[in-house]
């Protein structure tokens, strides 16, 4: 059999040709199968059989656990987290793929980092063209994951390009409101523009939100790592009231005259029966 020979797919035993095979381990695997695996997954030439046969299982338990995900939360731009507090998972996609994917559904107990990566491109000039710079902005996530472990998310679409380099430092004064940005003035007094200023921060602001609303949602489901667990009220037993006795009204005493013995009343100064001065 020649180099050019068609494969066998290890998995679902179709033909696949040069192009459209991946080798692996101990077996290949066509481009229908692996078009089904996860995005984030880092498929090797290492991977056996065996564990893509067992993402391709988790994948289908993903695709029917997304019938009972119901986001509470969802934040982002072209590309969007979608939180369900609930469940207590999230997810990062498209409202595209989100209707008609297959999105991985992550933990939020097993979200271990989430921070702003932003990539620098260098372009270099000619007679031509200025030399200039490219910035294209991801996520990058660190989970706890049976196939996926450290990756990258795409969130924005948008490319901010700048005829001077962009510094972080002041893109962070900016954005924090330790630094005005004013009509008129440079944004980094290095020739950036307001309007390219502009557009790298709302990107940077949409980034931040997305860490903030998965940080703060995924506090809920990790005690012992910057979660604080709520004191449980102390019972307090219901304040009883102490039965007290009413005091029986003091006894009369009875007054009755000396001469005859009729009864008279307290306090009268002659016995009504007799006249006799009491």
């Amino acid at each position: 059999m020649g180099i050019f020979s068609k494969k066998e797919c290890s998995i679902c035993g179709d033909k696949s040709g040069l192009l459209s095979n991946k080798k692996l381990a101990d077996g290949n695997l066509c481009r229908e199968c692996r078009a089904r695996l996860s995005p984030f997954y880092d498929l090797t030439s290492r991977d056996t059989v065996a564990l893509v046969a067992a993402q391709l299982q988790y994948r289908e338990q993903n695709l029917a656990e997304l019938d009972r995900f119901r986001p509470t939360i969802v934040v982002g731009g072209a590309g969007k987290v979608f939180i369900d507090t609930l469940l207590g998972k999230f997810a990062l996609a498209s409202e595209d793929e989100m209707r008609s994917g297959n999105p991985d559904l992550f933990d939020l107990s097993g979200l271990r980092d989430c921070s702003l990566a932003v990539r620098e491109r260098y372009n270099r000039g000619d007679d031509d063209e200025p030399s200039s710079y490219d910035y294209d902005f991801y996520l990058k996530f660190s989970v706890d994951h049976p196939f996926v472990r450290n990756f990258t998310y795409g969130y924005s679409g948008v490319t901010v390009s700048s005829g001077h380099r962009i510094k972080e430092s002041e893109v962070q004064k900016i954005y924090y409101g330790q630094k005005e940005m004013k009509t008129g003035l440079s944004a980094f007094f290095s020739g950036v523009s307001r309007k390219t200023m502009e557009s790298y921060l709302n990107q940077y602001s949409l980034a931040q939100d997305m860490i903030d609303a998965l940080t703060t949602a995924a506090s809920a489901f990790r005690p012992g790592i910057g979660y604080v667990q709520p004191a449980a009220p102390v019972y307090q037993p219901p304040v009883i009231p102490v039965y007290q006795q009413p005091a029986a009204p003091a006894p009369q005493t009875a007054n009755f005259c000396s001469n005859c013995g009729a009864r008279v009343d307290s306090g009268a100064a002659f016995c009504p029966q007799c006249g006799s001065r009491l």
